[in-house]
Parts: structure tokens; sequence; C-alpha cells
């Protein structure tokens, strides 16, 4: 006789199974978790270790410590980056350059990455390149604090333009730079004291008129827009701030200096607006004297043949009588005789003058 299916021990068996398959699905998964979860704790530890050897400068014997930490947990990118840079830290630009190449192959917009290749790039002299990897890294992703970050990128590059003297290429990262920089004092006056740098006086002079408007007691700020006027040739607007600034900071012997020099060309300069007839030839006559004292001190006794005429010329300039209906024309005779000289005298010298001497920076004016 065949006994009837035993439904009830049947279902109890498979829940049984069941359970037994799920239990062992969680205690499988929870010990994974827990095996990755030492790993990770392993791995920051040997990271953490890495840091403070880097604090120490121990870039060497941290090198090998991230590399137990990446052992441990291969796909952490902060880990390989921080390898990158100790890398570089240690002298080995090629290892830095190829643990970055590996990072940006899995990812190009890697911003943090790309700045660090820029660094090695510089390290190289491959300054051209690293330019590049500086755009990326300021365009690029970041983690976290992106608008700050991205700032900081370009600020490095403007200090290593500013430190190359190339005027062109600061000016044309210090144009988006400006209107992404924090609006404190001491960025605004090192913006505007670049702005100088690369020749774009109008720009400081805004930078620094604003800081005025804001504390009219920032001395900085009054002595980076005397620069910025004096640059422009306003030597009585540089005279002015320069005297603010000195007033606000009275102990500082480099806004002095620049007051002596500005207060020099004001009282040399003939182009100044306002000046007499009488005035302007007396300038022109001081400047023919000055221009004839450098180059026989330059030439001594022995001028060239291109120079002597001009001595000869100078010397009547100045013997001569002039009544005051020709003064004016006298002037203008004086001032192209000095330019005259002093162009002559700059070929004839092997010494070359003083760019910032007062009487090289009025010739340059009157040049201009």
């Amino acid at each position: 006789m065949v006994k009837p299916f035993a439904a009830p021990s049947f279902v109890r068996t498979f829940g049984l199974v069941f359970l037994a398959i799920v239990v062992l699905s969680v205690a499988d998964e929870f010990l994974a978790r827990l095996e990755t979860m030492e790993t990770q704790i392993e791995a920051s530890h040997f990271f953490n270790q890495a840091l403070a050897l880097m604090q120490q400068g121990d870039n060497a014997a941290a090198i090998g410590r991230i590399q137990d930490a990446i052992a441990s947990e291969r796909n952490n990118r902060s880990y390989l980056r921080t390898l990158a840079e100790a890398q570089l830290a240690a002298g080995d630009t090629a290892a830095s350059e190829s643990t970055l190449s590996q990072l940006l192959q899995s990812d190009s917009t890697d911003a943090h990455s790309n700045l660090i290749l820029a660094r090695v790039l510089e390290k190289e002299d491959r300054f051209d390149t690293a330019v590049v990897y500086y755009h990326r890294a300021i365009y690029g992703h970041w983690d976290q604090d992106q608008p700050i970050n991205r700032m900081h990128a370009r600020f490095e590059l403007i200090n290593l333009l500013a430190q190359r003297g190339d005027k062109e290429a600061l000016l044309s990262e210090l144009l988006p730079a400006r209107e992404a920089a924090p609006h404190d004092a001491k960025t605004q006056i090192w913006l505007g004291q670049l702005f100088l740098q690369a020749g774009s006086a109008t720009q400081a002079a805004d930078l620094f008129r604003g800081i005025i408007h804001d504390d009219p007691m920032d001395a900085q700020a009054h002595a980076g827009l005397g620069e910025a006027e004096f640059a422009r040739g306003d030597y009585r607007g540089a005279d002015r701030e320069f005297q603010t600034a000195l007033r606000l900071a009275p102990g500082d012997a480099a806004i002095r200096q620049r007051l002596d020099l500005a207060s020099e060309l004001l009282a040399l300069d003939p182009s100044l607006r306002g000046l007499t007839p009488d005035e302007r030839f007396q300038r022109s006559l001081k400047l023919v004297q000055l221009t004839l004292d450098d180059a026989r001190q330059c030439a001594g006794a022995n001028p060239s043949p291109d120079l002597q005429p001009l001595l000869e010329k100078a010397d009547g300039a100045l013997k001569a009588k002039i009544n005051a209906a020709h003064q004016s024309e006298a002037a203008e005779s004086d001032l192209d005789l000095a330019e005259q000289l002093w162009q002559a005298r700059r070929k004839d010298c092997k010494l070359l003058p003083d760019a910032n001497s007062p009487l090289a920076l009025v010739l340059a004016r009157l040049a201009q």
C-alpha cells in the first residue's frame, strides 16, 4: 500500500534548507565585508604612516608605506595620487609620471592628478606641456571644494609665469583669476602687483583703488596705486600716493625711495602740464646737462666720431643766451638734442645706463 505524500514534512525540510542557505549567504557576505573592512583598516594604517613620513621629509620611506597601502586596496585613487606626490618629492619624476598616467588613463578629467602631473612636467623643464596640464587641473573635476581648488591651481600657474617673466601669458591668466579671486586686501594687492608685472597698470590701478575705497588707511594699497600711476607716467599721481603711503607707514624705506624718485621726476620732466615756457626751457637745459655729463663719463677721453659732434653741440646749447621770446623753440631743440645724445651714448658706451634713473625714465617718456 502506497503511503500518502507527507506535505508538511517536505515543506518543513525545504524551509530549513532555504533558511540554511540564507544564513550561509548572510554569513558569507558578513565575512566578506569584515575582510574588506579589515583590509581597508590595514591600508589606512599604512597610508597614515606614509603621510607622517612625508611630513618628516622621508619621502623614500613613505613610498614603501603607500605601496603597502595600495597592495591592500588597489583601486584607491587617493593612495595613487599621494604615491605620485611622494615620488615627485623624492626626485623620481619618471616614476611619478608613470603613476599619474595610470590614473589619467582611467579618468582624464581627474583635476588633482592633472595638477600633480603639471608639477612633474615643470620640474622636468617641460613648461609648455606643464601649462596644458595646469589648465586641465583648472577646468577638470575635483572631488571636493571645486571652486577653491580650481582657483589655487590657477594661482600656482600664475606664480610660475611671474617667475619666468612671461608677461603675455601672465596677463591671460590674471584676467580670469581676478574674477574668481577672494576680495580680501591681501589677495587683491597680490593680484595688483602681478598686473603691474604683466604690464597692465590700468588693471592694477583699478584693484588698488578698490582696496582704498574699502580701507583708506591701507598703506600697501596706496603704494601699489603709486606704482600704477608711476608706470602710466603720471608722476604727480604717483607722488601723491607715495606721500600718503609713507604717512601711513613712516618707517617703510622702500616707499620712501619710490617717493624720492617720483619727486625727482616731477622736478625734471619738461612734459608736465602747467609749466611756464621758462620752466620748460630750464628743464630742457637740465636734461641736456645731465645727458652730457653721463655721455662724457661713459665715453672718457676718446669719444667716437658719432658722439663727439653731439658733445660739442650740447656744450654750445648750454652756453647759448636765449631770450624769453625764443625759449619755447630752444626747449624743443634742446630736448631733441638730449634724445640724440642719449641714443649715441647708448651705442658708444659699453656700460649700459641705469634704466630706472630719473634721466633714463624722463627720456624714455619723451621718446614715446
